[in-house]
């Protein structure tokens, strides 16, 4: 059914406000408590300390343009968290209706298909890590820039003004040489461009073997801006990490066995793409989310679906589903998005990734989220009908929006754990010596991933806008043997940031439990809670508390970059008694104690009573110490703790320890 131009947009007008309705809904419900993660705290570290040359320096490497991009985006957003998730939120709405743009173009007959198309483009489950917003407003930006290039290609097949068509090319051009320089594995999308332009080119009625000659001339000024970036990266520039160089690469299909892996490889991760991606990250969420996250992602889900429901039933009048003239489109729909998938799922396998559901690899997805969405809305146009095709269509936009609300969740809570542990560290620890290394363990799924998570926090707290002072580690296992056998090393964070690891000079940090506060190990004296892992048991004998300062100001409070201070509840107490019995001041300890108490603040790890116990013990309060050992009322718990501090040849200074090991473990 054809409609008049008021009609068109008016419904361009509702299909609109229905994508950025479903974009915000689905990424920006939860931003104002998203912070920092990951990969960010280099750049942050990076920014605040060496400024413009550091950011360039950092990227010179691999990808020169980045360097610039994010030298004028510190400038505009600083260290605010809140700034960076509207900026890539704002950037998501603009990539959606850039590829709305597109679809349309293509097809302009296919007005309520191509709204859900871009719908599908929106909510698609298989990247969920924009949360991560710092790091991954490269891979946005970058695809956003893709579609309008790829939008203007469209433009200048469209239209018949001379003017128009140089402009828009040169635009185009100009924003294909943007992306491919930000991110180069997104190259897959020139062939896409080549199979547009043909595809256009036939729909015209034009033969295939002429609208392939015509293809080709029209893609030539694409083509060669393409072929001159190939020669540049392959000849010319040299990258110094193994993930981009060209050279490295290439020498890993000359052989049959390579060739034979990137072809089964990048055919897994096209199904993973195309449709695992809709499933597996939704069931691994919902299996461990608890009931109010699952009706909070559901019921957001829900209204997107309802506000889909009022968009169809407002146009459907006059702009109706083409079950029958459609049904051609729609299967041209399903083998483009097939072939799309393929050829932008081709360079990232070649570049020896691959696609994995999981927190920080998912990312290998976003390259195909054009081609994934052609392909799914093609199957769902063309080979179903009826209730059938709107019940798949309505479970495909709800597991999306549920997914990346749930990844949301996830990402709000690693930020609420972070956040606790650096400003638990600033109450307890006023300064750390320079050429201290801090390892450090988080609770569960929240586990450090990287050095730069632990040093970019602690020195971005204690030495802002100053060199590297104190260096990082994640606690795992095999630096057992660095610890015992006091390894110093120099370590370079993307060839160009220098970590210098002292593992003599070390304080063991960890969060044990979700329930448990920091605990910052004292090596000599040892306070392990039954919730530790297995890693910070092995390693926490190490830790030497004396590279704390505590006779010295602290920094100014941190709160720009990790928000406000948390509530003074039990941790912050937790902290402050620990800092007192380090100072060995056990009246103020003991006070602190007896404040908690007076707040009806307590713990939740019972291990964290035992500071509590020292603080009384030491102060001669010999009867508060007791009514305190009977909190411990796990016998496991108890019973590990003792034999922890029954191992203890050399107590620290001013201890009682006899006091304490006869309250607590009844030993005479």
């Amino acid at each position: 059914m054809n409609s008049s131009p008021t009609t068109s947009r008016r419904e361009s007008f509702y299909a609109i406000c229905l994508i950025i309705l479903t974009t915000v809904i689905t990424y920006g419900v939860l931003i104002s408590q998203l912070g920092f993660y990951r990969d960010d705290w280099y750049l942050l570290w990076t920014s605040e300390s060496q400024g413009a040359t550091g950011l360039l320096n950092l990227f010179r490497g691999d990808r020169p343009l980045l360097g610039w991009l994010y030298i004028f985006d510190f400038s505009m957003l600083g260290v605010s968290p809140f700034e960076w998730h509207l900026y890539v939120l704002i950037i998501k709405i603009i990539s959606a209706l850039a590829f709305f743009w597109l679809v349309r173009s293509m097809w302009p007959q296919r007005k309520i298909e191509t709204t859900f198309i871009t719908l599908l483009f929106v909510v698609y489950p298989g990247f969920y890590q924009q949360p991560d917003a710092l790091t991954f407003k490269q891979l946005l930006l970058a695809y956003a820039a893709a579609l309008f290039s790829l939008a203007l290609t469209v433009q200048v097949l469209k239209t018949k003004n001379v003017i128009h068509k140089l402009l828009f090319t040169i635009l185009a051009v100009m924003l294909s040489a943007f992306y491919i320089f930000i991110y180069e594995a997104l190259i897959g999308l020139e062939v896409a461009r080549f199979l547009l332009i043909w595809y256009f080119l036939y729909k015209q009625n034009i033969k295939w073997r002429a609208s392939l000659r015509s293809s080709v001339l029209k893609f030539a000024p694409y083509l060669i801006f393409t072929a001159l970036f190939v020669f540049w990266r392959v000849f010319i520039f040299h990258s110094t990490r193994n993930a981009t160089s060209s050279q490295i690469l290439a020498g890993s299909f000359t052989s049959l066995h390579g060739l034979i892996r990137l072809i089964v490889e990048t055919g897994k991760d096209l199904i993973e793409t195309s449709i695992f991606a809709w499933g597996v990250p939704f069931y691994q969420f919902s299996v461990r989310a608890i009931y109010k996250d699952i009706g909070l992602a559901l019921g957001l889900g829900i209204l997107v679906v309802m506000a889909g429901v009022g968009y169809y039933f407002l146009v459907r009048r006059q702009v109706e589903i083409q079950n029958d003239a459609g049904v051609e489109t729609s299967l041209d729909w399903l083998i483009l998005g097939a072939i799309i998938v393929f050829v932008t799922t081709l360079p990232v396998v070649a570049a020896g990734r691959d696609v994995v559901f999981g927190i920080q690899w998912d990312r290998y997805t976003y390259q195909s989220v054009f081609g994934v969405s052609l392909l799914v809305a093609g199957f769902v146009f063309y080979a179903l009908r009826g209730n059938l095709r709107w019940i798949i269509m309505v479970s495909l936009l709800m597991s999306g929006v549920a997914t990346q609300v749930f990844s949301e969740m996830y990402y709000r809570d690693f930020w609420e754990i972070q956040r606790e542990t650096w400003w638990q560290l600033y109450w307890r620890a006023p300064q750390i010596n320079d050429g201290t290394t801090v390892i450090a363990s988080l609770p569960g799924g929240y586990q450090f991933a990287e050095e730069y998570e632990v040093w970019g926090p602690i020195n971005l707290i204690y030495h802002r806008g100053e060199p590297l002072k104190v260096a990082g580690q994640v606690g795992l296992k095999q630096i057992e043997v660095d610890l015992a056998q006091g390894t110093v090393e120099e370590r370079f964070v993307r060839d160009t940031i220098k970590v210098n690891r002292d593992y003599n000079n070390s304080i063991i940090i960890s969060t044990p439990s979700t329930v448990s506060c920091l605990h910052i190990y004292n090596g000599l004296l040892l306070d392990l809670s039954l919730s530790e892992s297995s890693n910070i048991v092995m390693l926490a004998p190490y830790s030497k508390m004396d590279l704390i300062k505590i006779s010295v100001p602290s920094p100014d409070a941190p709160s720009q970059i990790m928000g406000a201070e948390p509530e003074h509840g039990w941790c912050y107490y937790y902290q402050s008694i620990n800092l007192f019995l380090q100072a060995g001041n056990w009246t103020e300890a003991a006070r602190l104690a007896d404040e908690s108490r007076l707040v009806d603040v307590q713990p939740r790890d019972e291990a964290e009573w035992l500071p509590v116990l020292i603080a009384y013990a030491n102060h001669d309060e010999e009867k508060k110490a007791k009514r305190v050992s009977t909190f411990i009322t796990d016998k496991d718990n108890r019973h590990y703790l003792c034999q922890q501090l029954k191992k203890v040849s050399d107590w620290p200074d001013g201890y009682r320890s006899d006091v304490i090991l006869k309250i607590l473990c009844n030993v005479n």
